[in-house]
């Protein structure tokens, strides 16, 4: 007797409200006597409807590679990263008309052309800058001298793309970084004695050089659709203990990274994660001891890369394409369970949790036995044909399902077979989600199983084979349909856009990426309300990047309009309750995946909306970063230095906003136009949001207060005391604000007249009086105790700047 035999010959009595199909549905040949004892799970539990880590203690160590990680943490970096990622992946795209595994060889070789120069640039910089500081005693120049030495080692412009330009722009102040706070580190130990930085300096320099090109391989590996290692594994884990900060409910480790929540991300490294992982390794290596004692060693051997190749992506879409094809042509009585159970190794290889069932044989061929059974009924030429028909008409004729052969050809009879492949991917992958002990007891492992398989149906199937409890949007009628899923990077999209009527109480109720909301994102764009759209539904498989799936679907008759992933929102329950009125239709997802459009996870769902009519002309092309930035939403940071007693505001307000402000105030509304627009950029940013839950507020223990916010992490303080101190800072910011806007009318229109998009407003304050209390007890601090510790004044500046200041 097998082992989905033995699972199956147990009682196991499910309600029969549990099945998630409908009633009318093909019917199928009698089943044997095993297959009964299958079917009363599995027509139990259907979804078809019935008409058819620990905070370590802070050393001296410790508090130095935190104060380094601070300095090199940069989000023009990252932008830069992946900007250079969009760019590589675009001329590849150009190059390729498809992303079959067969073109994989010479996508390769073709992107890394189109990087080579890059590297060459990057690699000649940093020896020349390696070269023009060799034996000069740094640490004994003043900081305006050492600036004039850096910025006589700049590049000379080459001929470089403009993402190599930003790549190597943002690479040369990563590197006076290095200098600067190597050069800083030997001044506040005292060791004057010798050219103590000058020794130093080299073998960090040669480290930052090794980065390189392990960094741009990763890039390549982004950009043709692989899953490389980060440059660091324990990255994440490392960002965690710097900030001395427990982040337990946000995520655990494996293998050394930090993951947020029991969810898989689309890609193991995205560019966010890419660049941390390069600041990290080269914040240890600044404050190594032994930091040039492996310089002459390849950073590549020792980055972590010989345990996989990456091609993760590559084998699945293999698989995949193997599995709807044995599914197009299976008899009516063929059982699909062994063609199941050859494709699920290939998808566990990509999925992070897929940890939860690698090693776990029973669970995956109990798992293709239920599938098995289960979409049976669909499975052969007698049987497909309803399900083929009944997709077609949820709107494939108008999306259009690409074929291997031919990208714009419609194939109709594959309609069926690709969307029980969809099913059995996201079953399997819902099923990883839960957490072990669900996967160890079978009575609770079929039942998710059985959750799993309902959720992954009314997802993929038209409704009427839905149960109506399960149905999702029952008032729009539409199902997820995968596009070029025989592709390395396949993604879902609605298979209706429905119209909607977006107000401004809506858009600005409706939360974003990072913590802004729609309406902030769109006012950037240049909308003005209320705007008629139709709005794009999508959702993210294995591989899946916003940047990848906008540009394919909009390239490929997805809409008139050009769109920016910059104009891709997160489509939550909330956001899909609020537009359409129905909320099953969002899904739910962990903060992590909320901070930034870099990072996503399987299975999240998004929206983009098309303007129609007058509105159409909408700014949303985003076609370079420079455009990009132009839209970039208002916002506002702050971060609390305990140890220094320092606090820094930062307003950053978008181009629009910017540009409004300064038009108020040339028309004598000056202090009263200017205020208006700062405290509104400050109290949004005050707001709890999913991926701000401390609004923006972050507290370090270093000299961090020149960083926007990148991934905040767990509170170090209390709830009740981060409040109190919330409402002080207030009681601070906002009277100093209102002076300063008294006066400083011009300046701010000086800034807003500069090419630099956007306008930011800092407001610094030192000596903050009660902050050193609160540092000393971060755990025990009461809210009254700290009430009574903040009372005072501090020392407030406040300057203003065009663009995003960049340090």
């Amino acid at each position: 007797m097998t082992i989905v035999q033995e699972a199956y010959e147990r009682e196991w009595s499910v309600r029969s409200d549990q099945n998630p199909f409908a009633e009318a549905m093909p019917e199928a040949e009698a089943p044997s006597a095993t297959a009964d004892r299958v079917a009363s799970f599995s027509e139990s539990s259907t979804p078809f409807a019935e008409t058819t880590g620990g905070m370590l203690s802070e050393t001296e160590s410790d508090r130095l590679l935190a104060q380094a990680f601070a300095e090199l943490r940069d989000e023009a970096f990252d932008e830069a990263i992946a900007f250079l990622t969009e760019e590589t992946e675009q001329a590849v795209a150009d190059r390729f008309t498809d992303e079959s595994p067969s073109s994989s060889a010479e996508r390769e070789r073709y992107a890394e052309a189109q990087l080579s120069s890059v590297r060459f640039e990057a690699q000649q910089y940093l020896e020349s800058l390696e070269a023009g500081l060799g034996g000069k005693d740094i640490e004994s120049l003043t900081d305006e001298q050492l600036d004039e030495v850096l910025d006589r080692l700049d590049p000379q412009s080459g001929e470089l793309t403009p993402a190599g330009e930003e790549f190597i722009g943002s690479l040369v102040r990563k590197a006076k970084k290095v200098v600067k706070f190597v050069a800083k580190t030997a001044k506040n130990v005292g060791k004057a004695v010798g050219k103590v930085a000058s020794a130093v300096l080299g073998p960090i320099l040669k480290k930052l050089r090794g980065l390189i090109n392990p960094l741009l391989k990763r890039v390549l590996s982004i950009a043709i659709g692989r899953l490389p290692a980060p440059l660091q594994p324990a990255a994440r884990a490392l960002a965690a203990r710097i900030t001395s900060e427990a982040s337990e409910d946000e995520g655990y480790l494996y293998e050394g990274m930090l993951y947020e929540g029991a969810l898989s991300p689309t890609n193991l490294t995205d560019v966010e994660t890419l660049a941390e992982s390069f600041d990290a390794a080269l914040a240890e290596a600044m404050t190594d001891d032994t930091a040039g004692e492996f310089v002459g060693e390849s950073y590549e051997e020792r980055d972590g890369e010989s345990g996989a190749d990456g091609r993760e992506l590559e084998r699945l879409a293999e698989a995949r394409g193997v599995l709807i094809d044995r599914l197009r042509t299976a008899g009516d009585e063929e059982d699909p369970a062994p063609a199941i159970e050859q494709f699920v190794p290939a998808l566990l290889g990509t999925l992070r949790i897929g940890i939860n069932l690698v090693g776990r044989p029973k669970v995956v061929h109990f798992l293709a036995g239920y599938l098995g059974q289960q979409i049976k009924r669909w499975v052969g030429p007698n049987l497909s044909g309803p399900l083929s028909n009944a997709i077609v008409d949820t709107g494939l004729r108008l999306i259009a399902l690409e074929a291997e052969k031919d990208a714009t050809e419609t194939r109709t009879d594959e309609a069926a077979p690709i969307a029980l492949a969809s099913v059995v991917e996201d079953t399997v992958r819902r099923l990883a989600e839960n957490e072990n002990y669900i996967l160890e007891n079978e009575d609770l492992m079929q039942l998710a199983a059985a959750n799993a398989f309902g959720e992954a149906v009314a997802s993929h199937f038209p409704q009427r084979f839905v149960r109506p409890a399960l149905r999702q949007a029952p008032s729009i009628g539409g199902t997820f349909i995968a596009h070029r899923p025989r592709s390395v990077r396949t993604y879902r999209k609605y298979s209706r856009t429905p119209e909607v009527e977006l107000t401004a109480q809506i858009a600005d109720a409706l939360p974003t990426f990072g913590g802004s909301t729609v309406g902030a994102v769109l006012r950037a764009a240049g909308a003005t309300f209320p705007i008629r759209a139709r709005m794009h539904i999508y959702q993210a498989a294995v591989g899946t990047t916003l940047p990848r799936m906008i540009r394919v679907d909009r390239a490929n008759g997805g809409g008139r309009v050009r769109a920016a992933s910059s104009q891709v929102h997160p489509l939550t329950p909330q956001a899909a309750g609020l537009l359409l009125r129905e909320p099953k239709l969002g899904v739910a997802i962990a903060p992590a995946y909320l901070r930034s459009r870099n990072r996503i996870a399987v299975g999240q769902r998004f929206y983009l909306f098309e303007p129609i009519g007058a509105a159409g002309a909408l700014a949303l092309s985003g076609a370079t970063n420079a455009v990009a930035a132009r839209l970039t939403p208002s916002r506002a940071w702050t971060v609390v230095n305990l140890r220094r007693s320092k606090i820094t505001v930062g307003l950053y307000l978008s181009e629009a906003d910017a540009q409004a402000a300064a038009e108020g105030i040339r028309q004598g509304r000056g202090s009263t136009a200017l205020l208006q627009a700062l405290t509104s950029v400050y109290k949004a940013a005050a707001q709890p949001t999913a991926a701000a839950p401390n609004g923006h507020l972050r507290i370090v223990r270093e000299d961090s207060e020149d960083h926007e916010e990148f991934a905040p992490a767990s509170p170090a303080l209390p709830p009740a005391t981060t409040a109190v101190l919330r409402r002080q800072l207030d009681a601070w910011v906002l009277p100093a604000l209102a002076a300063w806007a008294r006066d400083n009318g011009e300046a701010f229109a000086r800034a807003a007249a500069h090419p630099d998009p956007g306008v930011t407003v800092r407001i610094r304050l030192t000596s903050v009086p009660g902050l050193d209390a609160i540092a000393v007890s971060t755990g025990g601090t009461s809210a009254a105790a700290a009430k009574n510790a903040l009372r005072g004044t501090p020392t407030i500046s406040i300057s203003v700047t065009s663009g995003r200041l960049r340090k």
